[in-house]
Protein backbone atom coordinates (compact mmCIF):
# COMPACT_ATOMS: atom_id res chain seq x y z
CA UNK A 1 0.00 0.00 0.00
CA UNK A 2 1.69 3.55 -1.18
CA UNK A 3 0.75 5.93 2.26
CA UNK A 4 1.60 9.56 1.07
CA UNK A 5 1.64 12.36 4.29
CA UNK A 6 -0.68 14.89 3.85
CA UNK A 7 -0.52 17.96 5.34
CA UNK A 8 -3.65 18.92 7.00
CA UNK A 9 -5.36 21.99 7.88
CA UNK A 10 -5.28 23.92 11.13
CA UNK A 11 -9.00 23.19 13.19
CA UNK A 12 -10.32 26.80 13.45
CA UNK A 13 -10.93 26.50 17.89
CA UNK A 14 -13.86 29.02 17.62
CA UNK A 15 -16.27 27.54 15.06
CA UNK A 16 -19.61 27.03 16.67
CA UNK A 17 -20.45 24.28 18.35
CA UNK A 18 -23.64 21.93 17.42
CA UNK A 19 -26.03 20.08 19.85
CA UNK A 20 -27.08 16.67 19.05
CA UNK A 21 -30.65 16.52 18.49
CA UNK A 22 -30.76 13.02 18.04
CA UNK A 23 -32.80 11.30 21.15
CA UNK A 24 -30.95 8.26 22.53
CA UNK A 25 -32.89 5.39 24.20
CA UNK A 26 -29.47 3.81 25.86
CA UNK A 27 -26.22 4.93 25.17
CA UNK A 28 -24.62 3.24 28.16
CA UNK A 29 -22.08 0.12 27.24
CA UNK A 30 -22.34 -2.82 28.37
CA UNK A 31 -19.17 -5.30 29.36
CA UNK A 32 -20.06 -7.63 26.05
CA UNK A 33 -20.47 -4.07 23.77
CA UNK A 34 -17.28 -2.79 25.31
CA UNK A 35 -15.48 -6.91 24.80
CA UNK A 36 -16.59 -6.14 20.89
CA UNK A 37 -15.41 -2.59 20.58
CA UNK A 38 -11.63 -4.03 21.67
CA UNK A 39 -11.72 -7.67 19.21
CA UNK A 40 -12.89 -4.73 16.78
CA UNK A 41 -10.12 -2.89 17.46
CA UNK A 42 -7.30 -5.19 17.58
CA UNK A 43 -8.25 -7.23 14.41
CA UNK A 44 -8.28 -3.45 12.38
CA UNK A 45 -4.96 -2.70 14.26
CA UNK A 46 -3.56 -5.85 12.37
CA UNK A 47 -4.74 -4.97 9.43
CA UNK A 48 -2.91 -1.80 9.57
CA UNK A 49 0.30 -3.85 10.20
CA UNK A 50 0.16 -2.57 14.28
CA UNK A 51 0.31 -5.84 15.59
CA UNK A 52 1.28 -5.94 19.12
CA UNK A 53 -1.55 -6.96 21.34
CA UNK A 54 -0.38 -4.06 24.33
CA UNK A 55 -1.43 -1.14 22.17
CA UNK A 56 -4.78 -0.90 23.59
CA UNK A 57 -4.02 -1.26 27.02
CA UNK A 58 -2.02 2.15 26.81
CA UNK A 59 -5.26 3.79 24.66
CA UNK A 60 -6.19 7.50 25.72
CA UNK A 61 -9.89 8.23 25.62
CA UNK A 62 -10.90 11.88 24.62
CA UNK A 63 -11.10 14.14 27.45
CA UNK A 64 -14.03 16.00 25.50
CA UNK A 65 -15.71 15.84 22.59
CA UNK A 66 -17.87 18.40 20.81
CA UNK A 67 -20.02 18.32 17.62
CA UNK A 68 -19.25 21.15 15.52
CA UNK A 69 -20.09 22.82 11.82
CA UNK A 70 -17.98 22.05 9.62
CA UNK A 71 -16.27 24.90 7.02
CA UNK A 72 -18.00 25.08 3.62
CA UNK A 73 -14.99 23.84 2.48
CA UNK A 74 -14.93 20.65 3.86
CA UNK A 75 -18.64 19.64 3.23
CA UNK A 76 -17.94 18.11 0.06
CA UNK A 77 -14.07 16.99 0.22
CA UNK A 78 -14.47 13.23 1.30
CA UNK A 79 -12.62 10.98 -1.00
CA UNK A 80 -13.69 7.84 -2.15
CA UNK A 81 -17.12 9.09 -0.76
CA UNK A 82 -18.89 5.76 -0.61
CA UNK A 83 -22.65 6.41 -0.75
CA UNK A 84 -24.55 5.37 2.19
CA UNK A 85 -27.32 2.90 2.02
CA UNK A 86 -31.02 3.95 3.01
CA UNK A 87 -30.66 0.35 5.10
CA UNK A 88 -27.73 1.31 6.65
CA UNK A 89 -30.12 1.75 9.70
CA UNK A 90 -31.78 -1.69 9.62
CA UNK A 91 -30.72 -4.54 12.69
CA UNK A 92 -28.36 -6.43 12.46
CA UNK A 93 -27.37 -9.59 13.95
CA UNK A 94 -24.03 -7.98 14.84
CA UNK A 95 -23.11 -4.73 16.42
CA UNK A 96 -21.37 -2.78 14.71
CA UNK A 97 -18.45 -1.24 16.58
CA UNK A 98 -18.09 2.50 17.66
CA UNK A 99 -15.12 3.91 19.06
CA UNK A 100 -12.76 6.47 19.20
CA UNK A 101 -9.40 6.63 21.23
CA UNK A 102 -5.63 7.54 20.71
CA UNK A 103 -2.28 5.17 21.34
CA UNK A 104 0.94 6.80 21.92
CA UNK A 105 3.71 4.26 20.75
CA UNK A 106 7.54 4.99 20.35
CA UNK A 107 7.00 8.62 19.72
CA UNK A 108 3.79 8.42 17.57
CA UNK A 109 0.05 9.56 18.15
CA UNK A 110 -2.26 6.66 16.37
CA UNK A 111 -5.55 7.43 16.30
CA UNK A 112 -8.31 4.55 16.24
CA UNK A 113 -11.94 5.42 15.30
CA UNK A 114 -15.38 2.80 14.58
CA UNK A 115 -18.72 3.66 13.57
CA UNK A 116 -21.76 2.08 11.56
CA UNK A 117 -20.44 4.98 8.67
CA UNK A 118 -17.64 6.02 6.54
CA UNK A 119 -14.55 8.20 8.57
CA UNK A 120 -12.44 10.98 7.61
CA UNK A 121 -9.71 13.17 9.33
CA UNK A 122 -10.80 16.74 8.27
CA UNK A 123 -8.12 18.61 10.48
CA UNK A 124 -5.77 18.36 13.29
CA UNK A 125 -4.02 20.11 15.92
CA UNK A 126 -1.15 18.91 18.17
CA UNK A 127 -0.51 21.83 20.73
CA UNK A 128 -2.02 24.46 18.87
CA UNK A 129 -0.08 23.79 15.34
CA UNK A 130 -1.06 21.88 12.03
CA UNK A 131 -0.38 18.53 12.24
CA UNK A 132 1.06 15.82 9.62
CA UNK A 133 -0.05 12.29 9.22
CA UNK A 134 -1.39 9.00 7.46
CA UNK A 135 -3.85 7.02 6.75
CA UNK A 136 -2.55 3.42 7.68
CA UNK A 137 -5.87 1.82 7.36
CA UNK A 138 -9.35 3.08 5.80
CA UNK A 139 -12.52 1.07 4.80
CA UNK A 140 -16.53 1.10 5.01
CA UNK A 141 -18.86 -2.00 4.67
CA UNK A 142 -22.51 -2.37 5.38
CA UNK A 143 -21.90 -4.89 7.65
CA UNK A 144 -19.01 -3.74 9.63
CA UNK A 145 -19.03 -0.10 9.46
CA UNK A 146 -16.66 2.31 8.89
CA UNK A 147 -12.97 1.57 10.49
CA UNK A 148 -9.50 4.17 10.39
CA UNK A 149 -6.26 4.20 11.91
CA UNK A 150 -4.67 7.13 11.06
CA UNK A 151 -1.00 7.96 12.36
CA UNK A 152 -0.03 11.59 13.25
CA UNK A 153 3.99 12.79 13.30
CA UNK A 154 5.10 14.38 16.21
CA UNK A 155 4.71 14.55 20.32
CA UNK A 156 2.64 17.32 21.99
CA UNK A 157 1.01 17.82 24.73
CA UNK A 158 -2.72 18.10 23.58
CA UNK A 159 -4.01 16.06 20.02
CA UNK A 160 -7.36 18.01 19.04
CA UNK A 161 -8.57 15.59 15.89
CA UNK A 162 -12.05 16.80 13.74
CA UNK A 163 -13.51 13.64 12.42
CA UNK A 164 -16.32 13.76 9.58
CA UNK A 165 -19.04 10.69 9.78
CA UNK A 166 -20.50 9.83 6.31
CA UNK A 167 -21.77 12.57 4.21
CA UNK A 168 -22.52 14.62 7.64
CA UNK A 169 -22.24 18.76 7.44
CA UNK A 170 -21.13 18.30 11.06
CA UNK A 171 -17.66 16.78 12.05
CA UNK A 172 -17.29 15.28 15.91
CA UNK A 173 -14.15 17.21 17.52
CA UNK A 174 -12.26 15.07 20.03
CA UNK A 175 -9.23 16.89 22.44
CA UNK A 176 -7.15 14.42 23.20
CA UNK A 177 -4.43 14.92 26.65
CA UNK A 178 -1.71 13.52 26.10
Amino acid sequence: MNLSYKELPLIDLFAQKVASTRERKNTDKTLHDYALDRVDAMSVLHCANLLNDQYLKNAIQASEKHMIKTHPQHNNILQNTIPINANNNRPTDRKIPHYTHLIELKGHLIFQAACCLPLKILAASLDGKTVSGKTLFNSHSDSGGGKLVYEFLGTGKELIVDLKRGESTNAQRLIFQI
